[in-house]
């Protein structure tokens, strides 16, 4: 296995990143989106370059990037209160431990914050991911649940 690094995301990371974001929702959540047009539009609506700057010009978000080899494999983030609100590989970086490692940095990150849980919502193509990782579904009222997604939360 190649060597994983992880940094803070930069703004001139942006178009790679964007892109990733794309390719991963388009090509690995299919389950998710079923290849719906309107669905997948408003998925993607916000994975474009100016929208990744964003992000990290937010001061609520925290937001990495993950390298293997030199090449951007993998973005994650986390956003105050909301937790983990990123974690997408890039599609030729699948199973090479690379979303395993993003989820290992946000959750210290968390826990350096004194969070005692990480939420976040987990896709239909992602679930069994976080589940092996100790996740579990969040008890919430039905007005709480996320329109699309399982919300789900792990013990730090």
């Amino acid at each position: 296995m190649s060597a994983i690094s992880i940094r803070p995301a930069l703004a001139g990371d942006a178009e790679e990143a964007a892109a990733l974001l794309r390719r991963s929702i388009i090509e690995l959540c299919v389950p998710d989106h079923g290849n719906n047009a309107e669905r997948l539009e408003h998925w993607l609506s916000n994975k474009t370059a100016e929208h990744f700057v964003k992000w990290i010009d937010d001061p609520l978000n925290m937001i990495f990037v993950a390298f293997i080899k030199g090449r951007m494999a993998s973005a994650g983030g986390l956003r105050e209160v909301d937790g983990i609100v990123l974690n997408y590989v890039h599609p030729e970086s699948r199973f090479m431990g690379v979303s395993g490692a993003m989820m290992v940095h946000l959750e210290e990150m968390l826990r350096g914050r004194g969070e005692p849980v990480a939420n976040l919502v987990s896709t239909i193509t992602a679930r069994r991911f976080y589940e092996a990782r100790g996740y579990r579904e969040r008890d919430l009222l039905p007005e709480q649940r996320p329109l699309y997604g399982i919300a789900m939360e792990k013990r730090l």
